[in-house]
Protein backbone atom coordinates (compact mmCIF):
# COMPACT_ATOMS: atom_id res chain seq x y z
CA UNK A 1 0.00 0.00 0.00
CA UNK A 2 1.41 3.38 -0.98
CA UNK A 3 1.79 6.28 1.42
CA UNK A 4 2.01 10.00 0.75
CA UNK A 5 3.15 13.03 2.68
CA UNK A 6 1.97 16.54 1.83
CA UNK A 7 5.10 18.69 1.51
CA UNK A 8 3.31 21.96 0.75
CA UNK A 9 0.15 23.33 -0.77
CA UNK A 10 -0.71 26.64 -2.34
CA UNK A 11 -3.67 28.43 -3.85
CA UNK A 12 -2.74 29.02 -7.48
CA UNK A 13 -5.89 30.88 -8.52
CA UNK A 14 -8.93 32.25 -6.75
CA UNK A 15 -11.69 34.19 -8.52
CA UNK A 16 -14.87 35.50 -6.94
CA UNK A 17 -17.63 37.56 -8.49
CA UNK A 18 -20.34 38.70 -6.12
CA UNK A 19 -22.85 40.97 -7.80
CA UNK A 20 -25.91 39.58 -6.03
CA UNK A 21 -28.35 42.45 -5.70
CA UNK A 22 -31.22 40.91 -3.71
CA UNK A 23 -31.36 38.54 -0.75
CA UNK A 24 -32.39 34.95 -1.27
CA UNK A 25 -31.01 31.63 -2.32
CA UNK A 26 -29.05 30.87 -5.44
CA UNK A 27 -29.07 27.66 -7.39
CA UNK A 28 -25.49 26.84 -8.28
CA UNK A 29 -23.85 24.62 -10.83
CA UNK A 30 -20.42 23.21 -10.18
CA UNK A 31 -17.43 22.09 -12.21
CA UNK A 32 -14.66 19.90 -10.80
CA UNK A 33 -11.30 18.61 -11.98
CA UNK A 34 -8.53 16.77 -10.16
CA UNK A 35 -5.25 15.73 -11.69
CA UNK A 36 -2.10 14.11 -10.31
CA UNK A 37 1.23 14.10 -12.12
CA UNK A 38 3.99 11.78 -10.94
CA UNK A 39 7.74 12.10 -11.17
CA UNK A 40 9.24 9.33 -13.34
CA UNK A 41 10.51 7.48 -10.26
CA UNK A 42 7.11 7.67 -8.50
CA UNK A 43 8.70 9.23 -5.41
CA UNK A 44 6.95 12.59 -5.82
CA UNK A 45 3.77 13.93 -7.33
CA UNK A 46 1.93 17.20 -7.81
CA UNK A 47 -1.85 17.28 -7.49
CA UNK A 48 -4.04 20.05 -8.88
CA UNK A 49 -7.58 20.53 -7.59
CA UNK A 50 -9.96 22.86 -9.43
CA UNK A 51 -13.53 23.57 -8.44
CA UNK A 52 -15.89 26.26 -9.65
CA UNK A 53 -19.41 27.37 -8.85
CA UNK A 54 -21.73 29.77 -10.64
CA UNK A 55 -25.37 30.71 -10.43
CA UNK A 56 -27.63 28.71 -12.74
CA UNK A 57 -29.63 31.79 -13.71
CA UNK A 58 -27.04 32.71 -16.30
CA UNK A 59 -27.05 36.32 -15.12
CA UNK A 60 -23.47 36.07 -13.85
CA UNK A 61 -24.29 37.53 -10.44
CA UNK A 62 -22.14 34.98 -8.63
CA UNK A 63 -19.16 32.87 -9.58
CA UNK A 64 -16.31 31.31 -7.66
CA UNK A 65 -13.38 29.29 -8.92
CA UNK A 66 -10.45 27.93 -6.94
CA UNK A 67 -7.33 26.10 -8.08
CA UNK A 68 -5.16 24.49 -5.41
CA UNK A 69 -1.90 22.65 -5.89
CA UNK A 70 -0.19 20.23 -3.54
CA UNK A 71 3.26 18.65 -3.70
CA UNK A 72 3.64 15.21 -2.16
CA UNK A 73 6.38 12.74 -1.44
CA UNK A 74 5.29 9.18 -2.20
CA UNK A 75 6.40 5.73 -1.09
CA UNK A 76 5.39 2.36 -2.44
CA UNK A 77 4.27 3.58 -5.88
CA UNK A 78 5.24 0.80 -8.25
CA UNK A 79 2.47 0.73 -10.83
CA UNK A 80 -0.86 2.08 -12.01
CA UNK A 81 -2.91 0.62 -9.15
CA UNK A 82 -0.75 2.39 -6.56
CA UNK A 83 -1.00 5.62 -8.58
CA UNK A 84 -4.79 5.34 -8.44
CA UNK A 85 -4.63 4.94 -4.67
CA UNK A 86 -2.32 7.96 -4.39
CA UNK A 87 -4.78 9.92 -6.54
CA UNK A 88 -7.54 9.38 -3.96
CA UNK A 89 -5.24 10.02 -1.00
CA UNK A 90 -3.98 13.28 -2.53
CA UNK A 91 -7.56 14.50 -3.02
CA UNK A 92 -8.38 13.65 0.60
CA UNK A 93 -5.29 15.59 1.73
CA UNK A 94 -5.99 18.70 -0.40
CA UNK A 95 -9.75 18.99 0.07
CA UNK A 96 -9.62 20.49 3.61
CA UNK A 97 -7.45 23.30 2.23
CA UNK A 98 -10.05 24.02 -0.45
CA UNK A 99 -12.80 24.08 2.17
CA UNK A 100 -10.77 26.32 4.48
CA UNK A 101 -9.77 28.72 1.68
CA UNK A 102 -13.38 29.17 0.57
CA UNK A 103 -14.58 29.55 4.17
CA UNK A 104 -12.00 32.25 4.90
CA UNK A 105 -12.83 34.07 1.69
CA UNK A 106 -16.53 34.17 2.53
CA UNK A 107 -15.86 35.25 6.12
CA UNK A 108 -13.61 38.05 4.89
CA UNK A 109 -16.16 39.32 2.38
CA UNK A 110 -19.06 39.32 4.84
CA UNK A 111 -21.04 36.81 2.81
CA UNK A 112 -22.96 34.03 4.51
CA UNK A 113 -21.06 30.78 4.97
CA UNK A 114 -20.51 28.58 1.96
CA UNK A 115 -19.81 24.89 2.38
CA UNK A 116 -17.96 23.01 -0.34
CA UNK A 117 -19.05 19.39 -0.52
CA UNK A 118 -16.41 16.74 -0.89
CA UNK A 119 -16.59 14.85 -4.17
CA UNK A 120 -16.81 11.07 -4.11
CA UNK A 121 -14.00 9.74 -6.24
CA UNK A 122 -14.10 6.18 -7.52
CA UNK A 123 -10.72 4.48 -7.84
CA UNK A 124 -12.11 2.39 -10.72
CA UNK A 125 -12.74 5.57 -12.72
CA UNK A 126 -9.29 7.06 -12.19
CA UNK A 127 -7.23 6.94 -15.37
CA UNK A 128 -3.46 6.81 -15.35
CA UNK A 129 -1.76 8.12 -18.43
CA UNK A 130 1.85 7.44 -19.16
CA UNK A 131 4.06 10.50 -19.46
CA UNK A 132 5.07 11.33 -22.99
CA UNK A 133 8.78 10.93 -23.66
CA UNK A 134 10.53 14.19 -24.45
CA UNK A 135 10.94 14.92 -28.11
CA UNK A 136 14.41 15.56 -29.41
CA UNK A 137 14.99 18.35 -31.87
CA UNK A 138 15.88 17.28 -35.38
CA UNK A 139 19.38 18.47 -36.19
Amino acid sequence: MPTINLLHQRTRELHLRNDIRKPGQLELKSNFNFNVKFAPDGARCVATLYQSFEDKSGEGAFSLSVTLEGAFSCEGVRGDEEKKEVHLMAYDALFPYLQSTVGQLFAGTGMPGFMVKKMRLDQNKVTVSQPKPPTLPIV
